[in-house]
């Protein structure tokens, strides 16, 4: 009788000894041999349980084993990437199985963030490694094309899409996230819209609805940066604006101003200091160049010269006051085409 007791406990001591190992899922399922890669931390099991494992990617969290593809394959730059598994039972018994973990799915460079002052954009992805993809834009509805790498696309307001990437081996998937920012836009408007001044007048231009200002062209302009110059425009011109906000987002307005350049020679002035007409002068003279002025008395003697022909004769010799009567004008101006044009005739001077 002890001996065939004893035969039953040898024949289940050696049963237990070499009982079947194995690994599995956490979960009891059949182990998973391909991964893609990611930094996720994929429960293990083990049988006879209360073994240990070993190899790439292992790691253990509160008694618990897990696989990590992304710690497999640190230092690794060569995909698909094979390693092998270990686990090893309390009786010293233990298996190996090789784990396969495909290449990333990785958008490189991460596609950056836009902003945008007008409402059309567009968007490309580069994958760090090659291969074949399908690719999909979400949302969609914005995109012309969402199911390609580069897409054109128009927004009216800020915008996040999400592009996913599916290697179409092995079906492992990588994602990148854009935020299309659309930013507002000035509205410029500047006054007045036109205007008409006289030859060496000027007008003030105010411009508003931005933060900075740029007019072109400069010539005429007391400055050319700011909101409201002083326009002393030498010939008719038209100033455009350009207004910013601080997003550089810009609008454009435009002012034209006429210049009145009919000269007019009185025929008569009055130099008597009381501040009108003292003066014999050229009138809403601009920029011509003055190549003489001259004035003669009636027997023709020239009694005054000048290049002055803004401010002109006084109605003096030499410094005395000339006698009332009839004078005569010789007149010899540039205009502004480059021709050279002489006007002669008579003025009265009056006391």
């Amino acid at each position: 009788m002890k001996r065939i007791v004893g035969s039953m406990l040898l024949v289940l001591m050696s049963a237990a000894g070499f009982a079947q190992v194995s690994i599995n899922n956490g979960d009891g399922t059949v182990l998973t041999q391909r991964y893609c890669y990611n930094d996720t931390n994929y429960h293990l099991a083990g049988t006879p349980s209360g073994g240990s494992f070993s190899g790439c990617g292992i790691l253990q969290r509160n008694g618990q084993w897990y696989f990590n593809p992304v710690e497999a394959t640190k230092g690794i730059s060569v995909f698909p990437y094979q390693c092998a598994l270990t686990y090893t039972a309390s009786n010293g018994q233990s298996i190996s199985r090789n784990l396969l973990i495909d290449k990333p799915v990785v958008i490189s460079p991460p596609i950056a963030d836009i902003g945008l002052c007008i409402d059309t954009f567009h968007l490309q992805a580069k994958m760090l490694y090659a291969g074949a993809y399908d690719y999909a834009w979400s949302p969609a509805a914005f995109l012309d094309r969402p199911d390609t790498s580069f897409t054109k696309g128009r927004v009216s307001q800020t915008t996040t899409f999400v592009l996913t990437a599916t290697d179409r081996v092995s079906g492992c998937q990588g994602s990148d996230t854009v935020i299309v920012t659309r930013y507002p836009v000035p509205v410029l408007t500047v006054t007045p819209a036109s205007a008409s001044i006289n030859a060496r007048g000027s007008v003030q231009l105010l411009a508003s609805g931005a933060e900075y200002y740029e007019w072109s062209p400069y010539a005429g302009l007391s400055h050319p940066a700011i909101a409201n110059p002083v326009a002393s425009p030498e010939g008719p011109v038209k100033y455009t604006v350009v207004g910013y906000n601080s997003f550089s987002c810009s609008d454009t307005a435009e002012v034209f101003i006429d210049v009145h350049e009919t000269l007019a020679i009185p025929n008569a002035f009055t130099p008597n200091g009381d501040g009108k007409n003292d003066f014999f002068a050229v009138k809403n003279m601009g920029y011509q160049g003055v190549h003489n002025f001259r004035i003669f008395d009636r027997w023709g003697r020239m009694v005054f010269e000048t290049m002055d022909a803004l401010r002109g004769w006084d109605g003096t010799i030499k410094g005395e006051p000339a006698a009332q009567g009839m004078y005569f004008y010789e007149i010899r101006l540039s205009l502004r085409d480059g021709n050279a044009k002489v006007f002669k005739g008579d003025v009265m001077l009056m006391r």
